[in-house]
C-alpha cells in the first residue's frame, strides 16, 4: 500500500480519509502535530516524538484523552496496517468547533495519523542552504501547522536548485526552514540555544547524546551568520534528514574543514536509525 491514513476512528487509504470543514487546522491552523520515521511496527525515538506531541498540545491548551499508551498503540496499529516496510509517519491534534469563531472555548480534539513511504538512507552529497531573514513568529518552540513562512522559503529556495532555506534573525542563525542547524568548530558541535525561536528538534536532542557518548564537546549558544560561514562544519539535523553536511550557502563554499570529525557524528546517528532495520 501506498498511503494509510486514521481520523478519528476511523482507517483507511490516505485518499478516502476526509476532514470535516469544523476542524479549525483548516480556518486558523488551531493544531499541533509531530512526526517520526520507522519500520514495521518499529518507530524511531517514538516515545519522544509522542511526549513532545503532548507536551505541545498542553502548551496551547488542546483538551482531550489521549495518553502516551494510547498513542504509541495507534500508531503502531497504523503502521501494520498500512503494510508499508520503510514510513514517515505524521500525527495532528486539532480543535474543532461547529461554527467559525476564533475562541477555542468548547472546542472538542480531532486526531488525525497518515503514514507514507519513505527511504532513509546516508546522503554523503551535502546540502546546498539558501539565506532568508527569519520573520516567522516568535512560537517556533511549538510544532504547529502554521508553517507559511517555511513554505514560503522552502518554495523558493528549491525553485532556485537550494535543498533548505537558512532562517537568520538580527545577524543570528536560528534555524533552517525543516531542520535543526549547528556548527562544528575546533571540535566543538555549537547549536542555538531552546528558545521560542526554534524547535527543539528530536534529532537534534539525540545529536546532543552522540557527541556525549563521543566526548566531542556540544555548546548551546548563540552563533552569528559571519560565524556560521567560517565554521569548520554545518551539520543540518531532522527526522528525514537524520543528520548531514552543508556546504554552500548563496553558492558560498562553506565548511568541509574537518570531515572526520562531522563523519563521526553522521555516523553514530544513523546507528541509532539501523537498530530499529
Amino acid at each position: 500500500m501506498s498511503s494509510y491514513a486514521y481520523y478519528n476512528g476511523k482507517f483507511g487509504k490516505k485518499e478516502e480519509v476526509f476532514i470535516p470543514i469544523t476542524d479549525r487546522a483548516i480556518y486558523f491552523g488551531d493544531a499541533i502535530y509531530d512526526a517520526a520515521i520507522g519500520r514495521y511496527d518499529r518507530i524511531l525515538w517514538e516515545e519522544d516524538h509522542i511526549e513532545r506531541f503532548l507536551s505541545n498540545a498542553e502548551k496551547i491548551g488542546i483538551n482531550h484523552t489521549y495518553t502516551k499508551a494510547f498513542l504509541s498503540s495507534l500508531l503502531r496499529e497504523v503502521a501494520v496496517k498500512s503494510m508499508i516496510e520503510s514510513y514517515f509517519i505524521y500525527f495532528q491534534l486539532s480543535r474543532s468547533l461547529p461554527s467559525r469563531t476564533h475562541s477555542s472555548i468548547g472546542c472538542t480534539a480531532n486526531l488525525l495519523v497518515t503514514i507514507d513511504p519513505i527511504e532513509i538512507k546516508k546522503n554523503k552529497q551535502p546540502l546546498k542552504l539558501k539565506y532568508f531573514e527569519d520573520t516567522r513568529h516568535a512560537l517556533c518552540n511549538i510544532k504547529s501547522v502554521n508553517l507559511l513562512s517555511s513554505v514560503l522559503a522552502s518554495t523558493t529556495a528549491e525553485t532556485k536548485g537550494y535543498d533548505e532555506a537558512l532562517f537568520v534573525r538580527d545577524g543570528i542563525v536560528t534555524e533552517c526552514a525543516k531542520s535543526n542547524i549547528s556548527i562544528l568548530k575546533q571540535g566543538r558541535v555549537i547549536t542555538h540555544p531552546q528558545s521560542n525561536h526554534i524547535l527543539p528538534g528530536i534529532t537534534r536532542a539525540h545529536l546532543k547524546s552522540v557527541c556525549q557518548k563521543l566526548s566531542i564537546p556540544f555548546v548551546e549558544e548563540r552563533f552569528s551568520f559571519l560565524e556560521l560561514l567560517k565554521a569548520d562544519e554545518i551539520l543540518i539535523t531532522s527526522t528525514t534528514k537524520m543528520c548531514q553536511r552543508a556546504d554552500t550557502i548563496d553558492n558560498l563554499h562553506v565548511g568541509g574543514k574537518d570531515n572526520d570529525t562531522s563523519m563521526t557524528i553522521i555516523n553514530a546517528l544513523f546507528e541509532e536509525y539501523e537498530k530499529i532495520i
